[in-house]
């Protein structure tokens, strides 16, 4: 048996591998249904009045750009749509979901810190690549596919605490991009071990992909091609300037045939990073829930 089938073997013996809150699964079924209607949605939330404080606070916020204060759930369905509402409930239980212990050799918060401006760089590109792309995003899409991309990385530092903070420091003594490190000491890297617990969750097949190939979109379907190399340049973008700290301490590899087909040149990194900055400093709403 080799180490990659050590490591996913090891991972599904694990009994408090954690899972997303109950209300995440009963709305996922909800706007499945096609007979689901607003009241439905705000019902199955107002079960959980953490998630429903939790969704209003984001809802309201600069992020989602309500104009006029939105006070009730169903009249937050019925302005932003079922999915949106679903994937902002995503994201604000992905933070309640870990465990908040903190070690002291990696920093949780930036390490969030990092995955949310990931999320805002990613609606930052789609606004300025949209007339490159095929397909059409809500907020909250890219919003989540940031926040996610990494998650392998949470399974890592929480499971196999040791192994990861090792390939953390083996890459930054070799400058070796943190994933090779992780498959040559762990024998699979965060992509894939996030890959296995958004199916262990049940995620749609395009964040999925994101998990999956953020560090390689060409390899990502075709169909959800341009999410991934969204999420893939923005986390590039996040990593080099130093938003956050995904652990990281290389930037990823510099695909420069990916940016010509999101229709970006390298000189546009300066003024999309001064939009991430500027927007991150409405992220707070969501950096409360970490």
């Amino acid at each position: 048996m080799d180490k990659t089938d050590q490591i996913f073997q090891t991972l599904d013996k694990v009994r408090n591998l954690p899972t997303l809150p109950i209300v995440i699964q009963q709305l996922r079924k909800a706007v499945a249904d096609p007979n689901t209607d607003a009241s439905r949605i705000a019902k199955i939330i107002q079960d959980d009045p953490s998630m429903m404080a939790r969704i209003l606070k984001v809802v309201n916020s600069v992020l989602y750009g309500a104009s006029v204060p939105i006070n009730s759930l169903q009249m937050a369905v019925a302005r932003m749509g079922l999915n949106a509402v679903n994937n902002i409930a995503m994201s604000t239980s992905v933070f309640s979901t870990f465990s908040k212990v903190q070690q002291t050799d990696f920093n949780r918060e930036e390490f969030w810190r990092h995955c949310i401006s990931t999320g805002i760089a990613c609606s930052v590109l789609y606004e300025r690549c949209k007339p490159n792309l095929t397909k059409r995003y809500g907020k909250d899409v890219l919003h989540l596919a940031g926040l996610l991309h990494d998650i392998g990385k949470i399974i890592f530092e929480q499971f196999f605490h040791a192994d990861f903070i090792a390939t953390i420091r083996l890459a930054e003594e070799k400058r070796l991009p943190l994933t090779q490190a992780e498959i040559d000491l762990i024998g699979a890297d965060h992509s894939q071990i996030g890959a296995w617990l958004g199916m262990k969750w049940f995620l749609s097949n395009e964040l999925l992909q994101v998990i999956r190939w953020h560090h390689d979109p060409e390899c990502a379907d075709v169909e959800h091609q341009e999410l991934v190399m969204l999420c893939h340049t923005a986390n590039y973008i996040c990593n080099l300037e130093k938003i956050g700290n995904s652990g990281d301490s290389t930037a990823p590899a510099f695909h420069q045939n990916i940016w010509q087909k999101l229709g970006l040149s390298v000189r546009d990194i300066s003024e999309i990073v001064d939009l991430v900055n500027e927007q991150s400093k409405h992220s707070e709403v969501l950096m409360s829930f970490v």
